[in-house]
């Protein structure tokens, strides 16, 4: 079998119309409860990305007879909102959809016994996403929002001062497919917060009417009034952003060739080599969203890190999204940095079955691949700006060098230039990560693991043998002191401790490594328990094209690991908690590589609760 190759009573005629689609206010005009824009703004950022994954909105129409089209044709391909979008910004979510649409099919691809459980989530995800905006989707947005969402993180700091902190600026595009209603909503908007005591200011800047608090950016926490900007632009979109900066800059940008990520060569580039079926698309600048996230130079070794001629920077990656019954699959190209290049190729793994089922489901990452070292080019820009510089490396690396000492994993990874199965566990919470690998003999293979055994009697290890199912099995282990503590030992004598460090077997033509005596016994097991399949193999043949590597892992275990690893994930995972929690695996596929873009693939497995 082989694999197939997201106001006071102000003139109305004098605001943009762009205003009222924002923040229709469901109040009376004797109650006001004035929109809290931080609450608002990150829940909706939060929430388009997420919109992508769990699947809440695209083409509405009356010749969309079923939401099954949506998995055959995507919705909007391009994002129009991109011409309004600096090219320097760090993030860029689009949804190319109208949520109803999303939730349609999901609630269509469900058992119906799981519905009423869909529509509750969808109406905590909405309730984030519109937190204290008196606003509801259906009835305040859906009747005049258009096909296309997009949300971006224009800058990382709005004054660019990380002496007082950072103050990131956010831009939110809504695509308008009724004008008059979207004014007159926005109308409402700040007609509301006039009454409420809130002083406007008015700009007209190249023909289009900016609407903000006079009391904006910093200032606006000690007003009591959240700080907005809105403008309308050609009765198209409705741009809503936490500072009337930000809102210049992206008319600005829209009014300079060059300046927007519209017309950004990379933009350019890479979208020609995806498919056009999507029903949302994420930009991503690598090194802005590593400095936003790990504000501390001194710690982000994504953007300072020394890079070789021959391993040149993935800085900038356009990511298409599209639906399938089992979840959503996704095409990455990642541009390489200016003044760089590649290395063509475009290999494909047809044989890794015989080295796959070494890696039983009960492990919570499997890869397979035609390289070990490169596959930490291949995992880089999906980790690394989010887990601050080398990740990649560390997440390969940490589970031998726990065991073995610091430097005792490049001997081996560098040799492994051939067919590999990797496997780890990240389920152990405040253990050392276990892992394992097999790879056919060679004469490098078998020169790193003399290599491996000198390094290893120099820290300290002794070499045993014993008997695993059978098969002659290298133990590398560690001994120590313990004392005693039973109270009952008044002398409390000290004991031998016996660690296992490493073990290796070879199996016909196959080197095993494992770090515990346990992946050994599944790993060597294998003939005992493989029936031709495994549960994750399924995932790898979602993809459309065959790959040089596969990364596959249990979204359980991977949350865990990034709960520990990432500080913001918590506050992340709280908003989206109601659509993760539908998340079952994530596989990341590796398609090869021209001289300026390497193209990737991501399918993420759902599942209802």
């Amino acid at each position: 079998m082989q694999p197939h190759p997201k106001l006071g009573m102000l003139s109305l005629a004098a605001l943009p119309l762009g205003v009222r689609a924002l923040s229709v206010l469901t109040v009376s005009p004797m109650k006001f409860r004035p929109i809290k824009f931080r609450t608002f703004i990150l829940p909706l950022a939060l929430a388009a990305g997420l919109v992508l994954v769990l699947g809440v909105g695209l083409l509405g129409g009356l010749a969309l007879r079923t939401p099954l089209y949506l998995l055959d044709r995507g919705g909007q391909s391009i994002p129009e909102a991109f011409q309004f979008v600096p090219k320097q910004s760090a993030l860029v979510a689009s949804v190319l959809a109208r949520p109803d649409r999303l939730a349609q099919l999901w609630d269509y691809l469900a058992d119906p016994r799981q519905r009423p459980t869909l529509r509750t989530d969808r109406e905590r995800l909405e309730r984030a996403m519109l937190a204290q905006t008196g606003l509801t989707y259906e009835r305040d947005l859906q009747p005049w929002l258009g096909e296309e969402i997009t949300v971006a993180l224009v800058t990382s700091d709005l004054d660019q001062d990380p002496s007082n902190g950072l103050a990131p600026g956010y831009l939110v595009a809504l695509a308008c497919r009724d004008a008059d209603l979207a004014r007159s909503t926005l109308e409402l908007f700040w007609q509301n917060r006039a009454l409420a005591g809130d002083p406007l200011a008015f700009e007209d800047l190249g023909g289009t009417r900016l609407i903000y608090s006079r009391a904006s950016g910093r200032s606006a926490a000690s007003s009591g009034f959240p700080p907005l900007a809105t403008a309308m632009v050609t009765n198209r979109f409705i741009l809503v952003a936490n500072d009337p900066g930000v809102l210049r800059r992206a008319l600005a940008a829209a009014q300079s060739v060059g300046d927007n990520l519209r017309t950004d060569g990379r933009y350019r580039l890479a979208l020609k080599t995806l498919d056009s079926h999507r029903i949302g698309l994420l930009a991503v600048n690598l090194p802005q969203i590593a400095q936003w996230l790990h504000p501390d130079p001194s710690a982000n070794a994504f953007i300072h890190a020394p890079w070789s001629a021959d391993r040149p920077p993935l800085d900038w990656g356009l990511i298409s999204l599209g639906l399938q019954r089992q979840g959503v699959l996704t095409e990455a190209a990642w541009v390489v940095s200016p003044g760089h290049q590649l290395d063509p190729h475009q290999q494909v793994i047809t044989d890794w079955y015989p080295l796959a089922r070494y890696l039983s489901d009960s492990l919570s990452l499997a890869s397979v691949g035609l390289s070990l070292p490169d596959l930490e080019d291949h995992l880089s820009p999906w980790l690394d700006p989010w887990l601050g510089g080398s990740a990649s490396k560390g997440l390969l690396t940490q589970w031998v060098e726990d065991k073995l000492g610091s430097g005792e994993a490049s001997p081996l990874w560098a040799k492994v230039d051939q067919r590999y199965a990797l496997g780890l566990d990240l389920s152990a919470k405040d253990k050392p990560l276990q892992g394992l690998m097999v790879t056919p003999s060679s004469p490098g293979v078998l020169a790193a693991i003399d290599t491996l055994e000198e390094r290893a009697q120099a820290q300290g290890l002794s070499g045993g043998r014993l008997d695993i199912l059978g098969y002659p099995t290298t133990v590398w282990t560690r001994l120590s002191l313990r004392q005693n503590v039973a109270r009952d030992s008044a002398n409390r004598p000290l004991q031998v401790q016996t660690e296992v460090a490493g073990l290796r077997a070879e199996v016909g033509h196959d080197q095993v490594f494992a770090t515990s005596a346990e992946l050994m016994e599944q790993a060597l097991g294998v003939d005992q328990r493989w029936d031709g399949s495994l549960a994750w193999i399924e995932a790898v043949e979602a993809f459309p094209q065959a790959g040089e590597s596969y990364v596959h892992v249990d979204w359980i275990a991977l949350e865990g690991y990034l709960r520990q690893q990432i500080p913001q994930f918590r506050l992340w995972e709280t908003v989206a908690k109601p659509a993760l929690k539908h998340v079952q695996t994530v596989t990341l596929a590796s398609y090869g590589q021209t001289p300026q873009v390497h193209h990737a693939g991501l399918f993420i497995q759902l599942q209802n609760p």
